[in-house]
C-alpha cells in the first residue's frame, strides 16, 4: 500500500513537470530518467493512474495549451505547431481536430463570448465563443474539459473529460 502511495506521488510529480514543460520536446526516455523508473514501468504506472498512455497525455496537453494562444494571439498556426514540437502544421491540425473536435483555424475564428462564465469543470472551450454556428456547418468543437490548476506554472490547463456512452 505504501508503494502505491509512493507511485502515485511520483506520477503526480511527473504530471506536474510535464504540464510545466509543454513547450519543450518531451521524450518518454527523458521523463522516465527524471522519475527514476524504466520507461516501460513509468508508462505502465502512468496509464494505470491516468487511464491513458503517457504519449497521448503529452500530446493532448500540448494541444489544450495551444487553445489559449489560438484565442488570445494572432500567432500563426505553423508557429504554434513548431512551438509544441509537432512535425508539421498538418500533423498539428490533424491531432487538434482528433482531440478537440475542430480545426485550430475554426477554434481561432470563434471569438470569446464576453458574457460567458469562465472555463470550469466540464465546460466546452469553444462554448466560450460567441460564434452562432449555422445548422449546416460541418465543423464542431464539442470536447468537454475540466480545469486543472498547475501549481509550478501558475496557470490553468484544461483536460478533456472522458466521454461515456
Amino acid at each position: 500500500m505504501n508503494e502505491n502511495k509512493y507511485n502515485e506521488s511520483v506520477i503526480i510529480s511527473v504530471t506536474e513537470w510535464i504540464n510545466c514543460h509543454l513547450d519543450q520536446r518531451l521524450s518518454i526516455d527523458d521523463i522516465a530518467c527524471k522519475a527514476g523508473y524504466s520507461k516501460w514501468y513509468l508508462q505502465k504506472l502512468f496509464a494505470r493512474y491516468h487511464d491513458e498512455t503517457l504519449a497521448r497525455y503529452i500530446r493532448k496537453q500540448k494541444l489544450i495549451a495551444s487553445i489559449y494562444e489560438l484565442k488570445n494571439s494572432r500567432t500563426p498556426i505553423i508557429t504554434l505547431a513548431l512551438k509544441y514540437h509537432f512535425e508539421s502544421q498538418q500533423s498539428f491540425t490533424r491531432a487538434f481536430k482528433q482531440v478537440m473536435g475542430c480545426t485550430p483555424s475554426a477554434c481561432r475564428k470563434r471569438p470569446f463570448n464576453a458574457g460567458a462564465p469562465p472555463l470550469s469543470s466540464g465546460a466546452d472551450p469553444c462554448g466560450q465563443c460567441s460564434y452562432a454556428r449555422p445548422a449546416a456547418e460541418p465543423e464542431r468543437c464539442d470536447a468537454p474539459v475540466r480545469a486543472v490548476k498547475v501549481s509550478c506554472c501558475g496557470f490553468v490547463i484544461l483536460a478533456p473529460v472522458p466521454q461515456r456512452f
